[in-house]
């Protein structure tokens, strides 16, 4: 790995009542209403090769990932495979791999790539809080608006709403918001480090009002948290009300990481529920088939198909 630098960064989930103990790149993210947290991010600036990739992705013929790791420290996460590339000790969520050059790489790239859908991000965040620093996905699609090219962006953040004027000038692009939780607080536990769900469908409808194509991924969805008729009408109703053109789902990823992590969340904070959730995920198989005949029933209400 070349490293250039490292710092740290304090990521911001909620208003301190003082600064940080240790000084370093302060990043803002999304302030909730009720927690007060830091989380210690370490941030190492690298060069890569390549920018544009194929996408194995259905739908997708490219991807970009400007960043490995990332911010929002999100507890599920199935990108943490990526770790063994990195060659970092550190526990994956706590750390972000800036590719400076992404952009240069990516300009040179596209020189002869041919036309396509570019998805912003596979493997991380586009609008992840070191984004508001780096810029490296502006820079990109600064890039892409002067090509034929689609762009699909997902992402967990409102700070995408900073390049809304840019996003105008795409020929064809799409703004899809994860959303696993409708509710901030228990959104707070499970991805502290991500803007809080409320803020992100009021970037949606800001979106949605401008002219920009938007949807919504409710993902991954979480036995016995996340499927609850609830939670899924909340998203649903949300998301309609948010100017959301299409809902689309994901079971969870059942990668022992993901379920160590929250085996011990549900323990902490939702003790009662635990039970459940390791019935579940004993048996993927029947639990996707149950959350697809529940999904058949929900989405229609709210004018989805699925």
């Amino acid at each position: 790995m070349n490293d250039d630098s490292m710092d740290i960064a304090w990521c911001k989930c909620n208003p301190p009542q003082r600064p940080p103990p240790q000084s370093g790149v302060r990043v803002a993210v999304g302030i909730g209403p009720v927690r007060e947290r830091w989380i210690l991010v370490q941030i190492m600036e690298k060069v890569c090769s390549t920018a544009l990739n194929k996408s194995g992705i259905p739908g997708m013929d490219y991807c970009l990932n400007p960043y490995t790791g990332c911010g929002h420290a999100c507890a599920y996460c199935y990108a943490s495979f990526m770790k063994r590339f990195c060659n970092i000790s550190e526990r994956w969520g706590s750390f972000v791999q800036v590719k400076v050059n992404f952009a240069d790489r990516l300009e040179s790239q596209l020189r002869r790539a041919s036309p396509g859908r570019v998805m912003l991000s596979s493997v991380t965040d586009p609008y992840q809080p070191v984004e508001e620093q780096y810029r490296l996905t502006r820079s990109c699609l600064e890039r892409l608006a002067e090509r034929e090219m689609t762009v699909s962006i997902l992402t967990k953040s409102d700070l995408v709403l900073r390049d809304l004027s840019l996003l105008k000038q795409l020929p064809r692009v799409e703004v899809g918001f994860t959303i696993t939780v409708a509710d901030d607080d228990t959104a707070s536990i499970l991805e502290p480090g991500a803007t809080p769900p409320g803020r992100r469908f009021q970037a949606m409808a800001t979106l949605a009002e401008a002219g920009i194509a938007t949807w919504v991924f409710i993902a991954p969805v979480l036995p016995g948290l996340g499927d609850t008729e609830g939670n899924l009408t909340a998203i649903l109703k949300k998301a309609a009300q948010s100017g959301a053109r299409e809902v689309e789902y994901d079971s969870l990823n059942f990668y022992p990481s993901a379920v160590a992590n929250l085996k011990h969340l549900f323990k902490q904070h939702w003790p009662r529920l635990l039970p459940g959730f390791l019935a579940d995920c004993a048996d993927p198989g029947l639990y996707r088939d149950q959350l697809r005949h529940l999904a058949a029933d929900l989405w229609p209400t709210y004018g989805y198909t699925c």
